[in-house]
């Protein structure tokens, strides 16, 4: 991402400034707020004093949408490296006959502790 959209996103996060923002009612009866669009890539529409809206210049809008693809990436990253590292000590994979053998080892251990329970420990 280059040092302008970053500077472009920056901005955008930030927040509104006072000369930013313009009414719907405004907004329908000119076309003067696009020259101040150009000049802020934001821009706040308000509805009785609510924001009922956020306009971006197209530059603004990939800016942010390339800045969110990023942090996306980085997220998913850094899952995959919580991953691998809570699964660090689990070396001892098996497969085949093994697996097999081991599975139906579990399963019959837990149907006897199960059994116990349900006949009183008898």
């Amino acid at each position: 991402m280059s040092k302008q959209m970053l500077t472009t996103v920056e901005r955008v996060r930030n927040g509104f400034q006072l000369d930013s923002h313009i009414t719907v009612t405004q907004l329908a009866r000119s076309t003067s707020w696009r020259s101040d669009l150009e000049k802020f890539d934001a821009m706040q529409i308000l509805d009785r004093n609510q924001t009922a809206a956020v306009v971006l210049t197209p530059d603004a809008f990939r800016a942010v949408m390339s800045y969110i693809d990023m942090i996306e990436e980085e997220l998913e990253a850094r899952q995959t490296e919580t991953l691998l590292e809570a699964r660090e000590h689990m070396n001892n994979w098996e497969s085949g006959q093994e697996l097999s053998r081991k599975a139906k080892e579990s399963f019959l251990d837990r149907q006897e502790r199960l059994r116990g329970l349900l006949d009183g420990d008898k």
